[in-house]
């Protein structure tokens, strides 16, 4: 089929319907209208997908990432704005580099000092703010029983000056403590000193700056027994914050006098009460320690002393099992060591020491001779073996109560050199002169 396909168009002949055959019509035939083909469009909807795919990625990477970022951004400088504002003034411009809290006081106490005006001096204007951190001021409130100011600032605010003028520098207000004996204290700080922030806090201060007065109060409770009073806590008596206000700001001292002294004298025989109880148990913890200290010592005596019979009874022993081996040193004999022995009594003795012998040996022989246990007899048998005296004797701590020197210049004491060899010690061999002094 495909060769007569192939003949045929060899041959000139065409497929009837095909462009040929319209060209050659056959006799007869209906001519047809030619078939234009629509052109073929440039883009089909698989390239189109994929434009609008890179065209919306580029859009992506261009415009909503960079809007996303900068978003972030700013929404991280926005918190931190916030928070140096509002919550941490601590980190504001007036950041202070100072983390010792006795300093922090010092430099506001120097603050303050610099506000006064200038025929003023701090000594008799200022109250006498107490130098340590309010821990420590809180403390001593807690424990002995004192009122306790407390005077906070924001550096942010401008309005501290009816405060500082009407009362911090009032000579009414510094008489206090003058005439407390002792009873009162003040401690201040700003803002910048994280224990001022945390108590501005616990106090729920509102307005700066802020004039407290804190003390120890208790309350009393009816029970079946009747009324018992309450533990004692630190509470917030007196307070002035703030700007200052019509009605006081023309006279401090009153002010002082209706906020504070009233206070002071409306607690004063509670906080006696509180003070006298501090005391009382204070001394008794005094005591049980003191009692306590001397049952201690007590008993580390009876230690010392048990210690000491036990270490004398085992010296004896130990000397007892030394002592044969010390006998007939007055004979002179070949490598020893001539040593003359010089007593306290202005008596002489004269010893022949093996040159083999330690430095302590000559402490022990002494010591044996101030005992009268050296005897020219036969010696006796040991109660016990070398080896067991090794064992026995291993942690005895051989004490003498005498001092061996050399009276030779420069004058050498011998018990620095009590573990060395007779031999290699020249001022006792091969001949040598010893002072026995009693300590």
């Amino acid at each position: 089929m495909d060769r007569l396909r192939s003949f045929l168009q060899e041959g000139g002949y065409n497929r009837v319907g095909t462009n040929e055959a319209h060209n050659n019509s056959i006799p007869g035939g209906f001519p047809e209208e030619p078939v234009q083909q629509a052109p073929r469009t440039m883009f089909n909807t698989h390239s189109l997908g994929e434009a609008v795919h890179k065209v919306s990625a580029w859009i992506n990477y261009l415009v909503i990432q960079p809007v996303i970022i900068v978003i972030v951004v700013l929404f991280q400088l926005l918190s931190k704005f916030i928070n140096t504002l509002y919550l941490n003034p601590a980190t504001n411009g007036n950041r202070d580099d100072t983390t010792d809290p006795i300093d922090k006081v010092n430099k506001f106490v120097r603050n303050l000092e610099d506000s006064l005006p200038p025929q003023m001096d701090a000594l008799s204007h200022l109250p006498p703010f107490f130098q340590g951190s309010y821990t420590q001021a809180l403390y001593m409130a807690t424990q002995r029983g004192k009122f306790l100011f407390v005077y906070l600032t924001n550096p942010q605010n401008e309005s501290a000056s009816f405060i500082f003028n009407e009362s911090i520098i009032n000579r009414e207000f510094v008489k206090i403590f003058k005439e407390s004996d002792n009873q009162v204290i003040i401690w201040g700080g700003d803002l910048t000193n994280p224990e001022a922030y945390q108590l501005a806090n616990s106090l729920n201060v509102t307005k700066f700056p802020f004039l407290g007065l804190l003390c120890l109060t208790r309350n009393t409770k009816m029970t079946p027994e009747g009324p018992q009073k309450e533990p004692s806590k630190i509470s917030l008596i007196a307070k002035m914050q703030g700007g200052s206000t019509s009605n006081a700001s023309t006279n401090g001292a009153n002010l002082i006098k209706s906020k504070f002294i009233s206070k002071m004298n409306k607690y004063e025989p509670e906080l006696k009460l509180i003070r006298q109880e501090l005391k009382d148990k204070y001394m008794t913890e005094v005591l049980k320690k003191q009692q306590e200290y001397n049952y201690l010592q007590s008993v580390h005596k009876d230690m010392m002393k048990k210690a000491e019979r036990t270490n004398r009874a085992k010296m004896k022993e130990y000397l007892e099992f030394r002592a044969p081996e010390f006998a007939n040193l007055s004979q002179p004999a070949p490598n020893c060591a001539k040593i003359a022995l010089k007593f306290a009594d202005s008596t002489r003795q004269t010893v022949y020491f093996p040159k083999d012998m330690l430095i302590e040996d000559i402490y022990i022989y002494i010591e044996l001779s101030k005992r009268q246990m050296l005897s020219d007899e036969p010696p006796p048998s040991p109660r016990v073996s070398p080896q067991e005296a090794k064992l026995k004797f291993k942690d005895l701590q051989v004490n003498f109560k005498f001092k061996l020197s050399s009276p030779l210049p420069p004058r050498v004491d011998l018990l620095s050199k009590r573990r060395e060899v007779i031999e290699n010690v020249n001022l006792v061999y091969p001949n040598g002169l010893l002072l026995v002094e009693d300590e």
